[in-house]
C-alpha cells in the first residue's frame, strides 16, 4: 500500500500527459506532507490515495512549496510540485490525481 501522486498536464484531453510522479510508503513517515501542503486531505484515504483528484492552481502550487519548507525528507515533495509548476495548462493549473 502506497500514495502515488501524479501531476496531469492537460487531462481529460488529446494531449494529456503525466508531468509529475510521487510515490510514498503508507508507512513512510512523511507520505501526508503532501496532502498538508496542497490542503488536500479529502484525496487521502489514510493508506494511500482515494483515486480522487483536482485542478490546483499555480499560487496553490506555490504555497504548497513554501508549506514544505528546506528540510531534506520533503526534498522528493519540492521537486514534484516545480515539476507540475514547470508544466501548469494555458489556465496556469494542472491536474493532480491521488491513488
Amino acid at each position: 500500500m502506497g500514495h502515488i501522486i501524479s501531476g496531469i498536464k492537460n487531462n481529460g484531453t488529446e494531449q494529456q500527459k503525466e508531468v509529475a510522479y510521487l510515490n510514498r510508503s503508507a508507512f513512510n513517515p512523511v507520505c501526508f506532507a503532501i496532502y498538508s501542503a496542497l490542503e488536500a486531505h479529502d484525496c487521502n484515504a489514510f493508506s494511500c490515495g482515494n483515486g480522487t483528484g483536482r485542478n490546483f492552481s499555480k499560487e496553490r502550487l506555490l504555497n504548497a512549496l513554501s508549506f514544505l519548507g528546506t528540510e531534506e525528507k520533503l526534498e522528493d515533495e519540492r521537486a514534484f510540485i516545480n515539476d507540475c509548476l514547470a508544466n501548469l495548462d494555458e489556465n496556469e493549473e494542472i491536474y493532480i490525481e491521488f491513488f
